[in-house]
């Protein structure tokens, strides 16, 4: 019974199971609330300290190039000089003309009378078709002809008797007409007889291909048999009795480079002697480079090689006027800029300028030797800013 009375009155003391879990509930939502606020808080003291870190950041580095602007520049005086332009090129040697030869219509290849290596005469017989069948078509064509003629002839002579007739009133006017209609009707059929006759022994003589001009073979088949389509390339020819030296030149000095200068021509262990044959006054928009072609004589008794790399140099001829400044003055990630100071403010200048041999730019156009040039420029500078110079010597 103690026992049992000790279990009654302990049930009684303990709280009610459902107020128990109300006060964990409540006790949890106040830890998560505090836990969002402490973090909130956190986090908003986080982005303001970024945000110090970063303006103090910016301040010193717009103090950095604040001080950079505000230190003086070194710079240079450009030094007029002369300037004999001399290009130097690279390429390959390509002959002066080549041609893929075929037939005009296909057949069956008769016979093959040039082999890989050969050198032929312009108009020389290269190959020929098989021409059984051009010579069935000639005599097809032929008696399509005569037929046309014999017809021709019927018709006419039906003509005259019937005009004969229809000038006696034997029958009516209506019939003479349609006699001349026959008549018509032939000669239509007759010219194009005679003119499938003329395609037939045209293509009677397709059947064979000459050389266009001099040359040397350089690709043929090796056996006659197959059968080619028209059009199709059969035979390749170069002329190499010249070859033709495809290359670019830089703006400075494409009006410099006439036709007719002298080029000379490194090929493997000797030079030998070109000349320019064209200047193409167009610049390529992504090069800023202007084509040209350099024709090299080949020599029978010591031949060069087609499409061998050689090294090429043209002598401008003449020397030109120029402002020379270091090679250290081209303004940082650009090809055709310098950067100088004029009235104190700094200015970007766009040259065309050839680099000579030590390295150093000639400057045709845009410099004065009162200007100052500034050396090593550097990426921060901008264009209008205040500048201060320190000449160098």
């Amino acid at each position: 019974m103690t026992i049992s009375g000790v279990e009654t009155e302990s049930q009684e003391q303990s709280p009610p199971p459902a107020a128990s879990k109300a006060s964990v509930r409540i006790a949890v939502a106040v830890v998560v609330v505090l836990g969002l606020a402490s973090a909130a808080l956190i986090g908003v003291r986080v982005k303001q300290a970024n945000e110090k870190k970063d303006a103090l950041v910016s301040q010193r580095e717009s103090a950095a190039a604040s001080a950079a602007l505000k230190a003086p520049l070194s710079v240079v005086a450009p030094v007029a000089t002369t300037w004999k332009p001399t290009v130097q090129i690279t390429g390959t040697l390509q002959p002066w003309r080549s041609a893929d030869v075929g037939f005009e219509q296909g057949g069956r290849l008769a016979s093959v009378l040039v082999a890989t290596g050969d050198t032929v005469k312009d108009g020389q017989a290269l190959a020929f078709l098989d021409s059984a069948i051009a010579g069935a078509q000639i005599s097809q064509a032929e008696a399509q002809a005569r037929a046309a003629e014999a017809n021709l002839a019927l018709a006419e002579d039906n003509l005259a008797r019937t005009q004969a007739l229809v000038a006696s009133k034997s029958i009516p006017d209506a019939q003479a007409v349609a006699a001349k209609q026959q008549v018509e009707l032939a000669k239509a059929q007759l010219e194009g007889a005679r003119a499938s006759e003329r395609l037939a022994r045209t293509g009677a003589g397709q059947r064979s291909i000459g050389a266009p001009f001099a040359g040397l073979v350089t690709k043929a088949p090796t056996a006659a048999g197959g059968v080619v389509g028209p059009g199709v390339p059969l035979i390749h020819l170069e002329d190499h009795s010249r070859f033709r030296l495809s290359a670019t030149i830089g703006e400075e000095i494409a009006d410099l480079v006439k036709p007719g200068l002298t080029v000379d021509v490194k090929y493997r262990d000797r030079s030998v002697s070109g000349r320019v044959a064209t200047v193409i006054p167009s610049l390529d928009q992504a090069t800023r480079r202007a084509p040209i072609e350099i024709e090299v004589q080949n020599d029978p008794k010591d031949p060069l090689l087609a499409w061998s790399f050689v090294h090429a140099s043209i002598d401008s001829g003449k020397e030109v006027p120029a402002m020379r400044v270091p090679g250290s003055a081209r303004r940082p990630g650009s090809l055709d800029q310098i950067v100088v100071i004029r009235d104190g403010k700094i200015l970007f200048l766009h040259v065309a300028a050839a680099t000579d041999a030590d390295g150093a730019l000639l400057v045709r156009e845009g410099l004065t030797t009162a200007d100052q040039v500034v050396l090593a420029p550097t990426a921060d500078l901008r264009e209008g800013d205040t500048a201060t110079a320190r000449p160098t010597n």
